[in-house]
């Protein structure tokens, strides 16, 4: 049985980024999904996980999200380590960073586990469309966020077209973006990437063909 832990989904389910969730569902056989809620010890704690994911949240609930994951910072790195597969789309990729700091100057510690910090800018989100080729395929997705991610961490990535600010972390079979959509459907080869490197069985999903075609267009659209 593979067992997937979903932290937070009360907090962590902006954008229909939970449609990664259920994808996972559809192509993963026997597939466990353990909800942890926000005054619960999460399960990777206590017990071996083969998929972590960590959603995105409102800026306020994404504050509250690191002081309950601070004491497990950790079990965190541990799980990194050990080549756990670990999804984190939204905002979620600065949790793992140094700190975010406010448009008042005020930061906020985070994990602490790459070279990286967030800035948050304004009341103004910044959106766009977002192509970025890597290793083996292109990545391509959506960002709606309120604050860019800076520094110089070998993990840590920009996209082409966004040389000023990080979109990526990408270390082990730890995959964290910006980027949204849901990621997963949208970028059928990351996925089957993700997995494999996992060593997590998965079958063809229903409209494959369809699903790689429509990434296909989609990546010469963000092209133009």
């Amino acid at each position: 049985m593979i067992k997937m832990e979903v932290l937070y989904p009360e907090y962590m389910n902006l954008y229909g980024d939970t449609g990664n969730i259920k994808y996972l569902q559809t192509i993963i056989p026997r597939l466990k999904i353990i909800y942890t809620h926000l005054n619960q010890t999460p399960a990777f704690t206590k017990e071996k996980i083969n998929i972590l994911y960590i959603g995105p949240s409102t800026e306020r609930q994404q504050e509250e999200i690191i002081n309950k994951l601070k004491p497990h910072r950790e079990a965190i790195k541990k799980l990194i380590d050990n080549y756990t597969f670990i999804l984190a789309t939204g905002n979620a990729i600065e949790i793992f960073g140094k700190y975010i700091e406010k448009d008042n100057g005020e930061l906020i510690p985070c994990l602490n586990l790459y070279n990286v910090y967030a800035e948050r800018f304004s009341r103004l989100r910044y959106n766009d469309n977002v192509i970025c080729p890597l290793k083996n395929f292109t990545v391509v997705g959506f960002k709606n966020q309120l604050s860019h991610l800076y520094g110089s961490d070998r993990h840590a990535l920009v996209s082409p077209q966004e040389k000023n600010y990080l979109n990526f972390i990408i270390d082990k079979n730890l995959f964290a973006t910006y980027l949204l959509g849901p990621i997963l459907i949208l970028n059928p080869l990351l996925t089957q990437n993700l997995l494999n490197n996992a060593q997590i069985p998965f079958k063809e999903p229903l409209f494959h063909e369809l699903t790689i075609t429509a990434y296909q267009q989609r990546v010469i659209e963000f092209n133009k």
